[in-house]
């Protein structure tokens, strides 16, 4: 029996790679390019979404730098990865379709967490943003930049809870992250298909147990 949900936040609450993400991307792009990197913005984009199926943006503007650029290039790179995680945030941004909903209702039945990963002051302003700040019991934003693993703050859900790992409820749209890190650890995934490819579902040891595409489907497919 699920007792508590942990909630990823880009493409799973916010569409992140509808609003937010082609402006920070092209903005992140267009600096590398001023600086040395021997790429257009189309081949940019071409690569960033072949290798964001696997590794994080940071790593996708470090392999661009290394393999396209030259010192300069390099030498911009903090600048260029602050660009991205931390873009100007609207005061006011739209929760996906159906999110509200779930989050009064499960908030009312589970102990509810955020789980995110990037800049914290980012990820802060995205849910003071989304109006949902006080949704959640804690809200954990997993510091991806130094290459931190969401698995540390599902174990830290566990344990504040005193559950079993299965009783702790996984929602994201990434594979290689909170997918792959729930199921280290034999905590229970949904897998939320929305925005970007971001991993392989059969490269998994198993498979998520719940698989949806959109919030109507949470409740009902999860048996909540």
């Amino acid at each position: 029996m699920i007792k508590a949900i942990a909630i990823d936040l880009d493409d799973t609450l916010l569409d992140t790679s509808g609003i937010l993400a082609p402006k920070a991307t092209e903005d992140a792009f267009t600096y590398l390019i001023k600086n040395g990197l021997q790429l257009d913005l189309e081949q940019c984009e071409q690569r960033r979404i072949e290798l964001i199926k696997s590794i994080s943006h940071r790593e996708v503007f470090e392999i661009l730098a290394h393999q396209y650029g030259n010192e300069k290039t390099l030498e911009i790179l903090p600048e260029v990865i602050k660009l991205f995680y931390d873009p100007t945030i609207p005061e006011k941004l739209p929760l996906m379709e159906g999110a509200r909903e779930n989050l009064d209702y499960l908030k009312s039945k589970y102990q509810l967490y955020l789980v995110t990963a990037g800049s914290e002051a980012a990820q802060l302003q995205k849910a003071a943003s989304l109006g949902i700040t006080q949704d959640f019991k804690k809200i954990f934003v997993v510091n991806s930049l130094l290459k931190k693993r969401k698995k540390d703050s599902f174990i830290e859900i566990i344990q504040r809870e005193q559950i079993e790992p299965s009783q702790l409820l996984c929602i994201g749209n990434s594979i290689s992250s909170e997918m792959a890190d729930a199921l280290s650890i034999d905590a229970t995934a949904c897998y939320f298909e929305f925005g970007e490819d971001r991993g392989d579902i059969n490269k998994l040891p198993r498979r998520p147990q719940y698989h949806i595409k959109h919030h109507k489907e949470l409740i009902p497919t999860c048996l909540l």
